[in-house]
């Protein structure tokens, strides 16, 4: 798409974006470096400028927008849902989105408003207000004229919402049903029972029931069971990537830094890097306790980063599962998550053990400078990375429910803290066993 589109002159160039999607656009935007990007965007229409913002991150498209004239901002958002509009405000200081809504139509601006009030992690942020509503007194014929006038302004028209006198909520007609329907018939007789979610529950609770219900588009009630708007299947979808980008970015310490600037970026890093140092000095503490060990078998050493470094991969997937279970809420109690991690373990420390003892009783063996002694430190070895497997399995799958039982996002402690300890739980073993076996067989 890129090379094409360079190809070509700048009437041609006008014409080429004029014929792409929205989503299309925004891949060929983020093909291009910096002065490009300005280019392409000042050869769109304002109906092109305010696709392509849809589909880039909001991040982006706040950037983008702070740096044109206010009525300008106006004409682009004025052409995009209101959902949209308040994800990319959430990136952009409010006194200067006030300032870009005042150019907007009131029936927009008071729908942005009523967008911007509700807390990022309520269903109500994430709503897309523009929907077609039929009442239940409506004859299939006149539902039509609604759907074929409102059409054109909405999201989506898959799902209709039927509402009484007073907006409040009754059921859902598919378009399918209403298409199929013939007059004489009225709206009463089509419409049926649909789940549906209040605008201040949680925006993870509401898309786990998008997934379970196999929703399109779930109604969103206020508590007098009012309707207020709907969330789409395809925001459930962004708010799955931004989660799951997110629990990855906890995991790792490194939480909320890829939509900042490069210098930004590295000094937030700074925090957690010291952070791990810190936590890292019980490790030197713990391993100083069997100096004596050490300096007497160095063979010790070498093998020190095998079990390390199978310790903290295996905790790295037992709490990626527990995380799962627990984001997911299955009915399965997670008492049986647990018993069933350690049945798991219990293999893998198995097969991991028998492995573990195998290559370093070669390696040894090979080297025998290392020891005289090669089955006694692979069995240490061994010994250690089965326990290892089983204790961390129980450590991992704990944790992260204890956090979450205390009101702690339990991804936050899965990261570098459980690892450290992990490390800790390590060294203990490893050198502890070697301590036993050289006492006991030596």
């Amino acid at each position: 798409m890129l090379e094409p589109y360079k190809s070509l002159n700048e009437t041609e160039k006008i014409k080429y974006l004029e014929s792409l999607h929205g989503y299309d656009l925004s891949q060929l935007y983020n093909e291009l470096d910096e002065s490009e990007q300005e280019e392409f965007f000042e050869l769109l229409s304002s109906e092109s400028k305010a696709e392509l913002l849809t589909y880039i991150k909001p991040s982006e498209a706040g950037e983008i927008l702070e740096e044109l004239e206010h009525e300008e901002v106006g004409e682009i958002i004025s052409l995009m849902e209101p959902d949209d509009i308040t994800d990319i405000a959430l990136e952009v200081d409010d006194e200067l989105v006030d300032e870009w809504i005042q150019h907007l139509d009131e029936e927009i601006k008071e729908d942005i408003e009523t967008l911007r009030e509700y807390e990022e992690d309520e269903a109500g942020a994430w709503m897309s207000t523009n929907i077609i509503t039929l009442h239940p007194w409506m004859d299939v014929k006149d539902a039509m004229k609604v759907l074929i006038k409102e059409a054109p302004d909405v999201e989506t028209i898959q799902t209709l919402f039927v509402v009484d006198k007073n907006e409040v909520f009754l059921g859902i007609v598919p378009l399918k049903t209403l298409i199929k329907a013939k007059s004489p018939l009225s709206i009463e007789n089509l419409y049926i029972a649909s789940t549906f979610v209040f605008d201040h529950d949680d925006i993870d609770d509401v898309t786990m029931i998008i997934q379970e219900e196999g929703i399109y588009q779930m109604p969103v009630l206020n508590e007098n069971h009012e309707l207020l708007g709907m969330i789409t299947v395809d925001d459930a979808i962004d708010i799955y990537e931004e989660e799951a980008i997110e629990d990855v970015q906890k995991l790792t310490g490194l939480f909320g830094l890829l939509d900042t600037t490069l210098v930004k970026s590295a000094f937030s890093r700074l925090p957690w890097l010291l952070l791990l140092l810190v936590l890292s000095l019980p490790i030197a503490l713990v391993m100083s306790g069997f100096e004596h060990i050490i300096s007497k078998y160095t063979i010790l050493i070498a093998f020190q980063p095998l079990i390390l470094a199978v310790a903290g991969n295996f905790g790295t997937q037992s709490i990626s599962t527990s995380l799962i279970v627990i984001n997911q809420e299955y009915d399965t109690p997670y008492k049986t998550h647990i018993k069933e991690e350690l049945i798991s373990s219990i293999y893998i420390g198995l097969a991991i053990g028998v492995v573990g003892f195998i290559i370093s009783l070669l390696f040894i063996t090979i080297n025998p400078s290392l020891s005289e002694n090669p089955l006694l430190f692979a069995s240490v070895i061994g010994i250690t990375l089965f326990l290892l497997m089983i204790i961390t399995s129980l450590f991992s799958t704990i944790v992260p429910k204890l956090f979450k039982n205390l009101g702690f996002d339990p991804a936050n402690a899965s990261g570098p803290f459980i690892a450290t300890l992990i490390d800790v739980l390590a060294i203990v073993l490893y050198y502890g066993l070697a301590i036993l076996f050289v006492e006991v067989f030596l």
